[in-house]
């Protein structure tokens, strides 16, 4: 998430980035939203520190006609420290919520648009590769070769699932050990990670768990979600944990299922194996 002094110092930049960004985030509601926690945590501050030194001066020699006013004050106090603190817990959860879908700054030389027509062309890289046939694309060939079967998996799981067949199931997983093997050489601890996280390790990510664009399918009436990717898994592995610069880096490289509900891809090219609900794949992953 971005920083919110960044937020404060510059919210008109912030605005016109999630414009940019085609998001809808209101950062004057958020800026409120971070003044009254602010205000509430002074205030509650300012209530403890109070408690504390009428705490103090119980402790030393007082007379009783002094004691009793000062219990009394520390019970009023505690309740509207009480009051105070749930107050608080409220707005920190409104503020988190609409900090979290405050987009990344995006590079100054980024095109603005909402498909992928919009964007633009860098360089190209090389010569592209002129066929004097007529090349067919991966479905054609996996089908014809009985690689993988499409009717299958709509039929079980509905659109966008597959099963793979034959001798593509063995190149997949060839292709999985032959990719380990090169990362473990490299320095990489591998993996083969859970397909489920929790919410909190979704956040902690950079993953928006919920909301009508999500790419996460969470899982009813518990706190875990079906990984979108082992980021999720991998950069979750070491929550909590306080590492010093010696143990740096720290190099993880994970295998897992990939499961994307693909909201809002409508419309878009997703013939064969783009844009899938399940996959699998091999992620890298360093502690710096």
């Amino acid at each position: 998430m971005l920083d919110l002094k960044l937020i404060r110092s510059q919210p008109e930049v912030i605005a016109e980035n999630c414009r940019k960004r085609n998001v809808n985030v209101d950062i004057e509601k958020l800026l409120a939203l971070d003044e009254q926690v602010r205000k509430f945590t002074a205030e509650v501050d300012s209530v403890r520190q109070r408690r504390n030194d009428i705490s103090n001066k119980m402790k030393s020699k007082i007379p009783p006609e002094q004691r009793q006013p000062l219990i009394e004050e520390s019970k009023n106090l505690r309740d509207e420290e009480s009051e105070k603190e749930s107050m608080l817990r409220e707005l920190l959860e409104q503020r988190l919520e609409l900090h979290m879908q405050v987009p990344n700054l995006t590079h100054a030389d980024s095109p603005e648009g909402f498909t992928d027509e919009d964007n633009v062309p860098m360089r190209q890289v090389g010569t592209r590769r002129e066929f004097d046939f007529e090349p067919k694309d991966h479905v054609e060939l996996m089908e014809t070769l009985d690689l993988i079967d499409f009717d299958g998996g709509a039929k079980v799981s509905g659109q966008k699932f597959y099963y793979l067949k034959n001798q593509a199931v063995f190149l997949e997983l060839a292709l999985a050990q032959y990719a380990l093997s090169v990362l473990q050489k490299e320095g990489f601890t591998v993996h083969i990670t859970p397909d489920l996280a929790r919410h909190q390790i979704l956040d902690g990510i950079g993953f928006n768990p919920r909301g009508a664009e999500t790419q996460i399918y969470s899982v009813e009436e518990s706190d875990l979600c079906l990984i979108a990717t082992a980021e999720i898994t991998l950069g979750g592995l070491l929550i909590d944990q306080v590492l010093n610069s010696e143990q740096l880096p720290i190099l993880y490289a994970g295998l897992s299922h990939c499961y994307r509900t693909e909201a809002g891809a409508a419309g878009r090219e997703s013939r064969g194996l783009y844009r899938v609900h399940q996959f699998s794949k091999i992620e890298m992953f360093a502690f710096t």
